[in-house]
């Protein structure tokens, strides 16, 4: 257990946050007045109506019944759900390499032997090695796969039921399958849980739904693994903030889609931008973007007061804020790329 990885960053309290994929706006007030209305009753555990509405609104959102629903404290509570009670030490799990940095920390902390199967880089997309992967999954107990995938913001299954019965099908264990950017890329396999009992899908209001403190996200999945994942968590996991934002977000989305459709307008000025400066950077549909650079970026951006990720060597992700603060973003990394100019110059 001592060698067990955690989930490493370095934080900034004052400047711009771009390293941590949140997004750039504040939850709408309608949201924050209905949390408001129930912290008075915080000394009471909140009744279980609360969740049963919070597994309603999730199924209408995604078409599928209440039953396949489980809330969760973010999407990284349905993850770990999955990684610490569907497993036992020494099972195998299936990664893209690179991808979410959490799928790690819980195979490790779980004491699962990973095996990881490296991305294709291309000119524009980075993709996966799909016969590799149905080859590792055999044998496997876990076969994650976020899509689209963090960080190089491409697109994997592309919501193909030809590709997820082929992987459901090639494995005995669970196939799960994070959607954390579904409200960017817009596509989605949630209505195959049904269909297919070891497939898992993973939610979080953390991006678009502009609630990532809130802790709020949910699992889709059939109904029976739902029931055994149920008996692994208590009614009262979720606290009682977060299932009102949950709720009240869930029972007007549209906000959220508003917010993903203007990140994404910001994402592709980034983009040019980036393009401009003579920065190789990856096509993206989610709310982040990254680009290839071989020398130390984040601290002098952290001086100029700008976050960003260094995900893997050679490559930094760089979240997509507001307009102004892309701008700022872009004006700063110009900068620091002039200045190393000259000096080899």
């Amino acid at each position: 257990m001592k060698e067990a990885k955690e989930y490493d960053f370095s934080d900034i309290k004052e400047g711009i946050r771009l390293h941590l994929n949140e997004s750039p706006f504040s939850p709408p007030e309608f949201v924050i007045n209905a949390v408001v209305k129930y912290l008075s009753q915080g000394n009471r555990y909140q009744h279980p109506d609360l969740t049963r509405r919070m597994k309603e609104l999730a199924a209408e959102y995604n078409k599928v019944e209440p039953d396949e629903i489980f809330p969760t404290p973010g999407g990284d509570g349905a993850i770990r759900s999955v990684f610490l009670n569907l497993t036992l030490t020494g099972d195998k799990v299936v990664l893209n390499y690179p991808s979410y940095s959490m799928y790690s920390v819980y195979s490790s902390f779980k004491g699962l032997k990973e095996k990881r199967v490296p991305l294709k880089e291309g000119q524009d997309w980075w993709k996966e090695d799909w016969e590799n992967i149905l080859t590792e999954a055999r044998d496997a107990r876990i076969v994650a796969i976020d899509d689209p995938n963090n960080p190089t913001g491409s697109p994997m299954l592309k919501g193909d039921e030809g590709k997820v019965r082929e992987l459901v099908e090639s494995t005995k264990g669970i196939v799960l399958i994070d959607e954390a950017y579904f409200e960017f890329s817009k596509y989605t396999v949630s209505k195959l849980v049904s269909r297919y009992p070891n497939l898992v899908v993973v939610r979080t209001l953390s991006k678009a739904f502009s609630l990532a403190s809130f802790r709020i996200g949910y699992l889709i999945a059939n109904k029976d693994l739902v029931k055994i994942l149920e008996k692994g968590s208590t009614p009262f996991d979720i606290s009682l903030p977060a299932l009102i934002a949950g709720i009240t977000a869930l029972e007007n989305p549209s906000y959220a889609l508003r917010v993903a459709d203007e990140i994404s307008r910001n994402r592709e000025e980034l983009y040019q931008g980036l393009t401009r400066l003579g920065v190789k950077v990856y096509k993206s549909i989610t709310n982040f973007l990254l680009f290839k650079h071989n020398e130390d970026l984040l601290e002098p951006l952290m001086r100029r007061g700008i976050a960003i990720r260094n995900p893997i060597k050679g490559f930094y992700r760089v979240s997509i804020g507001t307009k102004d603060q892309c701008k700022l973003f872009l004006e700063k990394l110009g900068e620091i790329l002039e200045d190393s100019n000259s000096k080899q110059g």
